[in-house]
C-alpha cells in the first residue's frame, strides 16, 4: 500500500492489522525493527490514531509486536524457548519435555517433488532438504527431513552447523516467521535405514509425524517428516473445550 492511501472500511483496525502483518511477512519490517509511531502510521493509512492503536494491540496479543520501554513498538523476534515449547510435544514418562539435540545434519539442494510443489507452491522448482538426527541423553531419538523452497533460503548450507531451534534462525536469517503448524501423526516401523540411524531393531515401532508449517501470510514454508523412538517418549497435547 502506497503512502497516504486509504484503507477500506469495516472494520478499519482489522484492515490496518492485516496490512501491517503483511509488512512483517514480506520482510518490509524485520525482526527487532522499531515501528513508526502511531501518528505516522495513522496518517499513512488514513485512519485515526485510535484505530492504529487497536490494530497494534491486536498484533501484540498475537505475539507479532512487543513494547520496548524507551524504544517504542518493535517487531518481535522468535526466541529459542518459544520455538521449542510451541511446536515440540514429546515428553518422557515423568511428563518432562524431551529436549532434542542435533548430532548430525546435512543439507542438499535438489529438484522438488510433486508432493513438495503441492505444499510449497508450483513455482518451487528446487528445495533445500535439511536432514537431522537428534539425540536425548546421548540416545538417538529422532530422524527428521525438512524441505524448504530453495529460492527463499539459498544461504542455508553456508550456515552449518545450524542452531538446535530452527525457527528463530529462519526468522532472523531469512525473514521466515513460522506462526502455526499442522501435524498428522501415525504409527510406522523402522526400516533398515531408520533402524541403523536410531539404533533400534528393524521393525521397531516408531512415531511418524508429518508437519506443514505456515508463515504470517498463511503460506506453507516448510514440509517436514519426522520419525521418533517411542520407548522413552510420547507425543502429548492438552485439549480443552472452548467457550462461546
Amino acid at each position: 500500500m502506497s503512502k497516504n492511501s486509504h484503507l477500506s472500511p469495516q472494520p478499519l483496525y482489522k484492515r490496518a492489522e492485516v496490512e501491517m502483518t503483511n509488512r512483517i511477512a514480506t520482510g518490509t519490517w524485520s525482526p527487532g525493527e522499531v515501528l513508526p509511531n502511531e501518528f505516522v502510521l495513522a496518517e499513512e493509512f488514513g485512519v485515526s490514531q485510535g484505530t492504529i492503536r487497536k490494530a497494534l494491540v491486536a498484533m501484540e496479543k498475537r505475539g507479532l509486536l512487543a513494547r520496548s520501554p524507551g524504544r517504542g513498538t518493535i517487531v518481535s523476534r522468535t526466541t529459542q524457548e518459544e520455538a521449542l515449547y510451541s511446536f515440540f510435544r514429546l515428553r518422557n514418562e515423568k511428563g518432562d519435555l524431551v529436549i532434542p539435540h542435533p548430532v548430525k545434519e546435512t543439507v542438499k539442494l535438489r529438484a522438488s517433488t510433486k508432493r513438495e510443489r503441492k505444499y510449497l507452491g508450483e513455482d518451487c522448482k528446487k528445495v533445500m532438504q535439511l536432514s537431522r538426527v537428534r539425540e536425548n541423553e546421548k540416545r538417538p531419538f529422532a530422524l527428521e527431513e525438512m524441505s524448504f523452497d530453495a529460492s527463499v533460503c539459498s544461504g542455508l548450507p553456508d550456515d552449518l552447523p545450524l542452531p538446535p531451534s530452527l525457527y528463530p534462525y529462519l526468522h532472523e536469517r531469512f525473514g521466515i516467521a513460522v506462526m502455526h503448524v499442522d501435524e498428522s501423526i501415525s504409527a510406522t516401523v523402522a526400516d533398515e535405514g531408520a533402524a541403523r540411524t536410531l539404533e533400534v531393531e528393524v521393525g521397531t515401532p516408531l512415531l511418524k509425524v508429518v508437519r506443514v508449517a505456515y508463515d504470517l501470510a498463511d503460506r506453507v514454508v516448510e514440509l517436514r517428516e519426522s520419525l521418533y523412538r517411542t520407548d522413552f517418549a510420547t507425543y502429548q497435547i492438552t485439549l480443552s473445550r472452548s467457550e462461546g
